[in-house]
């Protein structure tokens, strides 16, 4: 069947997102469903301000704009926007992505999060009861922790001690404990956080005991 053909009757459509809204050429995401294809499509496209004749704000579609199928819109999006591996710390990329491209999203926020806990392990040389946020609130501790960054204040070497040590048992510690219901961006958002966390572990200069 053409295109024209497949095009000629929608079914239903809706807008599910906009850029630069309120602008005079807004570019609107809108889902389709044409009567003769069995999926829906994801069109892109530039729309152009104009005035009904009452002169309220009306928008035409423009000839800018493309479309294809929302199943092959959804992979571009996962494999190229929601899962970028060019700010994602590389280990968190090689512990967690399989796991979150699988589904398997408790198991990809814990395998994060664990990478936090044997980073700072490695780097302080902790006993091995030293675990979870215990080990976290004595490499970070404001006065004492060995990856305290002693050039803050101690305002700020309080809060990020407090901010590493409640992620870490906020997002890890129920995994870990019992079964947590997650999609894929939650799950995502928390693995930036984690991400985010060792990176700064990384930066961070042992001082020694």
């Amino acid at each position: 069947m053409s295109k024209p053909e497949i095009e000629a009757k929608i079914e239903y459509q809706e807008v599910i997102g906009e850029a630069n809204p309120g602008g005079y050429q807004p570019i609107r995401f809108t889902r389709i469903k044409y009567k003769a294809s069995n999926e829906t499509h994801i069109d892109i496209r530039k729309f152009q301000r104009a005035y009904d004749d009452e002169g309220k704000d009306v928008f035409h579609p423009t000839k800018m704009g493309f479309r294809f199928t929302e199943r092959e819109f959804g992979r571009v999006i996962k494999e190229y926007t929601l899962t970028p591996k060019t700010y994602v710390h590389p280990k968190i990329i090689e512990k967690s992505f399989k796991l979150l491209n699988s589904g398997e999203f408790e198991s990809a926020v814990l395998q994060a999060f664990k990478c936090i806990e044997t980073a700072i392990r490695k780097k302080t040389g902790a006993d091995p009861e030293e675990v979870g946020v215990k080990l976290i609130r004595n490499a970070f501790n404001p006065e004492t922790g060995m990856l305290t960054d002693y050039n803050l204040p101690k305002s700020e070497r309080e809060a990020f001690a407090h901010y590493i040590a409640g992620a870490f048992g906020f997002y890890k510690n129920p995994c870990s404990h019992r079964d947590v219901e997650l999609d894929f961006l939650t799950s995502f958002d928390r693995i930036v956080v984690a991400s985010d966390l060792l990176k700064l572990i990384d930066k961070s200069k042992v001082k020694q005991k």
